[in-house]
C-alpha cells in the first residue's frame, strides 16, 4: 500500500468530507482568529476538540511521522523561545497550543478537501463580487493547492531512492545541495507532466463550474463549531 503523506486529499466517508469546502474554509478562520484572544483553559478546549476530530476523521499520523518531526521541532523552539521572553509558563503554553490548533487545522482542511471541490466552491462565491475574476482566481488556488503536496512526493521519491542506492556522502553541504537539485528537478518534471495532463483536458481558468451543494453536514458543522468557540470563549 502507498505510504500516506502529509496535505494530500484523502477521499473518505466521514463529516468532514460530506461538508461543503466553503464551510471548513470559514471554520478554519474562525477558529484561527479566535484562538489569538483564548486564555489557556479555552486552547485546551479548542486543542483537544481539534484532536478529537482528528481520529475522528483517521488522519494516518504514524505516516505523517517524517513531517511531523519538523513541525514538532518548531514546536519546541517555539515554547522554549517563548518562555525566555516572557518568563511565563502560561504564555509560553498558550503559544506552543495555539500553533498546534493551526497545525491540526491545516491537516484537517487539506486531508478532507479536494482542490477541485474548493475551487468550485471559491468560484461561484467569488465570481459575484465586483472587479473579480472569480473563476480565475479559484482555478489558481487550485493549482496551487495541487502542486504543494507534489513537494513531499518529489523529497520522499529523491530519499527513497538515495537510499536505495546506498548513497552516502561525507560533505553535508555537498549533500544537501545535491538533494535539493534533485528535487527541484523532479518537481519541474511533476509540474511539466501536469501541465501536459491540463492541455489534453482542456482546462479552462475561467470557464465555470457546477456549484457544490450545502448539505445537513454543513449545518451540523456550524452548530458544532460555534458551540465549541462559544464555550472556549467563556473558560
Amino acid at each position: 500500500m502507498a505510504e500516506a503523506l502529509i496535505f494530500h486529499y484523502r477521499a473518505q466517508d466521514t463529516f468532514l468530507c460530506k461538508a461543503n469546502p466553503l464551510t471548513k474554509v470559514v471554520a478554519v478562520i474562525a477558529i484561527c482568529v479566535l484562538i489569538l484572544s483564548l486564555s489557556l483553559s479555552g486552547l485546551l478546549l479548542v486543542s483537544a476538540a481539534l484532536l478529537v476530530t482528528t481520529f475522528a476523521q483517521h488522519l494516518p499520523l504514524r505516516s505523517y511521522k517524517r513531517e511531523l518531526k519538523y513541525f514538532a521541532f518548531l514546536l519546541l523552539l517555539i515554547l522554549i523561545t517563548e518562555y525566555m521572553a516572557t518568563q511565563s509558563h502560561q504564555q509560553a503554553a498558550s503559544a506552543f497550543l495555539r500553533f498546534v490548533c493551526i497545525i491540526l487545522c491545516g491537516l484537517l482542511i487539506a486531508d478532507s478537501t479536494s482542490p477541485d471541490d474548493l475551487a468550485r466552491s471559491l468560484g461561484s462565491l467569488l465570481d459575484g463580487i465586483p472587479f473579480i475574476r472569480g473563476w480565475e482566481v479559484a482555478s489558481a488556488i487550485e493549482l496551487t493547492l495541487s502542486i504543494l503536496p507534489m513537494i513531499f512526493d518529489a523529497a520522499l521519491q529523491v530519499v527513497t531512492a538515495r537510499k536505495a542506492r546506498l548513497e552516502r556522502r561525507r560533505n553535508p553541504l555537498a549533500s544537501l545541495t545535491s538533494l535539493i537539485s534533485a528535487i527541484f528537478s523532479l518537481l519541474l518534471d511533476k509540474t511539466e507532466d501536469l501541465s501536459l495532463a491540463l492541455e489534453a483536458r482542456l482546462f479552462d481558468p475561467v470557464r465555470p463550474r457546477q456549484r457544490l451543494p450545502y448539505t445537513i453536514a454543513d449545518l451540523k458543522l456550524a452548530i458544532l463549531l460555534l458551540i465549541l468557540l462559544l464555550l472556549a470563549s467563556m473558560l
